[in-house]
């Protein structure tokens, strides 16, 4: 479980549910001042490509809205293609860079008030809302992920859309329009917000 901090996509009963079924279960969490959960066989509290995990012995391995966090992407796949065995599999979850969402987010950080927008919408950092670390999207398209993914035997891209996926980062009285603006993107076959990523070694 890599970025293991705060359960599975925030859902520590997910993450619970998914570390009956391993033999071993490692988490790998950078925020030391993440709270973790006791489930974990074993945890390295560093930056993925810094873990000390054996070559070619994870079966299994996921990150769950970390891609979009890596300023060096190819370093992390080259990480992951290490550590798997022969015919293991990583899922990742991330955000679709295609979505108006990635250019309203990195217009905000470039602004500075980002911060200052997700404070004022759901409160302090860490205590009221999820933690927003830096963004940089390199790792994002279907382009950008066949690129960093050529050494995997096999790859699959999906994209996912939901009228409302992004609720979370608009006001309330403004999400009617753009729920239309879902609508009308979803008819006009446009990428949804949320981009899955399987590769297996």
């Amino acid at each position: 479980d890599i970025g293991c901090g705060g359960g599975f996509d925030s859902d520590p009963k997910i993450q619970y549910t998914i570390s009956q079924l391993p033999g071993q279960f490692i988490g790998i969490e950078p925020d030391v001042e993440m709270d973790l959960s006791g489930i974990f066989t074993s945890v390295h509290r560093c930056c993925f490509e810094d873990a000390q995990i054996e070559p070619s012995s994870i079966d299994l391995a996921y990150a769950v809205m970390v891609l979009e966090h890596f300023e060096d992407p190819q370093t992390f796949w080259n990480k992951i293609h290490k550590i798997l065995r022969p015919g293991g599999i990583f899922w990742g979850f991330t955000v679709d860079a295609r979505h108006w969402f990635v250019l309203a987010s990195l217009l905000t950080e470039k602004l500075h008030i980002k911060k200052f927008y997700l404070n004022l919408l759901h409160g302090k950092r860490g205590e009221q809302r999820y933690e927003n670390y830096g963004v940089f999207y390199r790792s994002n398209t279907p382009r950008q992920i066949e690129k960093l993914t050529e050494a995997f035997a096999s790859k699959t891209i999906l994209n996912f859309y939901r009228i409302g996926q992004m609720d979370y980062y608009i006001p309330q009285k403004l999400r009617i329009f753009f729920r239309a603006s879902d609508r009308f993107a979803i008819q006009m076959g446009w990428p949804g917000s949320i981009m899955a990523v399987r590769v297996e070694k």
